[in-house]
């Protein structure tokens, strides 16, 4: 015989079955909707990257844009109000992958060697294309220029977050501050010089890899910005005073 709490859990046992079922396609389904915006987002910020790729700037339309990802015009726009937007993601996008990976460096290396580990890791192709492509872009373009500074400022919160965990404890907000921006001015000006270098450069003309630049700029860092001491000359005695960042 059954008792009172029987009887309701068993009439109540089929429903509980429903609902759970019910919950769960209904989570599963919200799940890959996100999944699959997820995924067009995605495609559109990468079309729009091998559009300034292949065509330079200037040479981006959201229908371009939309038409490399296998979208509709109508898309597009659902998911980026301007092309400067889906632009502006692609690069924001860029500059997340580059924290990502010095977040994965040793915590007890040193920063200099951390952040040049991370952009010129031979493993990483796509992350040195990309680096060449926007300097190529902020090169060719003002307003590629004006888009790509202003998303690396913005980034500089996160890269000041990552030196403050690495420098020693005690470090000021000033020093971090100043090790960030330097960072930052450091790899954008081999960035630039890389981008006149290619687009000037005769047909038997060598030109410094964007890793060789970046290479330089750190030793420069290491030495003051000493330019002697860059050269490998004796130190003039002008710059002996100016703080190392190594």
């Amino acid at each position: 015989m059954h008792s009172g709490a029987d009887l309701h859990s068993s009439a109540h046992r089929p429903y509980r079955r429903a609902v759970i079922s019910r919950s769960f396609f209904h989570d599963d389904g919200c799940s890959l909707r996100s999944r699959k915006r997820e995924e067009t987002r995605r495609a559109l910020t990468d079309a729009a990257y091998a559009l300034v790729r292949d065509r330079g700037f200037e040479g981006v339309t959201a229908e371009a844009v939309a038409d490399r990802a296998g979208v509709s015009r109508r898309t597009f726009f659902n998911y980026f109000p301007s092309v400067e937007s889906v632009l502006t993601a692609s690069v924001t996008e860029f500059f997340a992958s580059i924290g990502a990976c010095l977040e994965a460096r040793p915590a007890d290396e040193d920063v200099l060697d951390s952040a040049l580990a991370v952009i010129t890791d031979p493993a990483d192709g796509t992350l040195t294309e990309r680096i060449a492509v926007l300097a190529a872009a902020g090169e060719a373009s003002p307003h590629a220029r004006g888009l790509i500074l202003v998303e690396l400022h913005a980034w500089l919160d996160q890269l000041e977050g990552w030196l403050r965990s690495r420098l020693p404890a005690g470090s000021s907000d000033l020093l971090v501050a100043t090790y960030a921006s330097t960072l930052c001015a450091a790899a954008e000006a081999s960035f630039r010089v890389w981008a006149r270098s290619v687009a000037t450069a005769g047909a038997d003309d060598v030109v410094p890899s964007v890793q060789d630049n970046l290479t330089a700029v750190v030793a420069s860092l290491r030495t003051g910005l000493d330019p002697a001491a860059a050269a490998g000359l004796p130190s003039s005695g002008r710059t002996a005073s100016a703080s190392s960042l190594s």
